[in-house]
């Protein structure tokens, strides 16, 4: 019998539990700008798209939330992740792909474990419509992360950002580009201008816009064209405190101007402000967009 009939059946909780909740402020609220504070009645959520295909999902591996995910149900990729960087130690790299149960099957606590889903049931899995398997991914797209295992603490923290509901197609060219231009500088820049303590982490948000090509799918017998939807840009914005106050800083790109190792970094990778960024994703998502709700930055 495979694992996750036996986890279904006892609802053991050794692996990663997320859950899909009606609203991040209930469950993980501490992923988000000011989330922290217990006093704070204000917590700057990232927009919230209103429709059934939007799922909040708050991350959990070990009995511990990681971070916080908005997915869409109909693209099958992430809208963003939101997450917290304080310090990182090094750790292995442990490709153990998950799933989430809640996003297909009913919303019952004994449902409420993500899953390895190389231990699942694979009758099972091809019944998933709402989320990506590991087999989706082929030919030249990788398994982009939005929540980056490089700014993730400890081992742990490393393990839960292997969720597919952390992850969006990116060419090889866009997934190495991405970390050498936007995520290892950043990281640098947040590791020497950040205060990087506990009262006060790193507030960082990133995110996809959904594109307008696919990779086709196959859920059983049946092939599906508009599978997993291949973005049009990634980004990704951060705030934090230092000693004169608070300081953010943003990045936009759009995967079509990555080039060959060879040629020139392609463009849009500049480091903008927030509020520059929220204007570009307004226009993209065509509804107003806002990173760091109801804050100044």
């Amino acid at each position: 019998m495979k694992l996750l009939t036996l986890l279904l059946l006892l609802g053991v909780t050794s692996l990663t539990e997320s859950e899909v909740v009606q609203s991040f402020k209930s469950k993980c609220r501490q992923f988000f700008f000011l989330g922290h504070l217990p006093s704070a009645k204000r917590v700057a959520t990232p927009t919230v798209f209103r429709g059934q295909n939007y799922k909040q999902i708050c991350q959990r591996w070990k009995n511990q939330y990681r971070f916080a995910t908005l997915y869409d149900t109909k693209s099958r990729i992430p809208v963003y992740s939101a997450y917290t960087f304080i310090s990182s130690n090094p750790f292995k790299r442990v490709d153990d792909w998950k799933v989430e149960p809640q996003l297909d099957l009913p919303l019952k606590p004994e449902n409420s474990n993500m899953a390895s889903e190389s231990e699942m049931n694979d009758g099972l899995t091809s019944t998933f419509k709402h989320q990506a398997l590991v087999k989706d991914y082929s030919g030249k797209f990788t398994r982009g992360h939005l929540f980056p295992k490089s700014y993730a603490a400890d081992q742990d923290d490393g393990d839960a950002t292997f969720t597919l509901t952390n992850i969006a197609p990116q060419t090889q060219e866009c997934n190495s580009q991405w970390a050498e231009q936007v995520e290892e500088p950043m990281l640098k820049y947040i590791k020497a201008n950040c205060t990087q303590r506990e009262s006060f982490p790193a507030y960082i948000v990133t995110g996809v816009v959904p594109g307008k090509t696919w990779l086709e799918i196959k859920r059983g017998n049946r092939a599906i064209k508009q599978g997993v939807n291949i973005p049009s840009h990634y980004w990704t914005a951060f705030t934090c405190a230092n000693n004169t106050g608070k300081v953010s800083h943003a990045y936009i790109a759009k995967q079509s101007h990555c080039k060959h190792k060879r040629e020139t970094k392609f463009t849009e990778k500049k480091k903008i402000s927030v509020a520059e960024l929220e204007e570009k994703l307004t226009a993209l998502y065509n509804q107003p967009f806002s990173v760091f709700r109801n804050t100044k930055i």
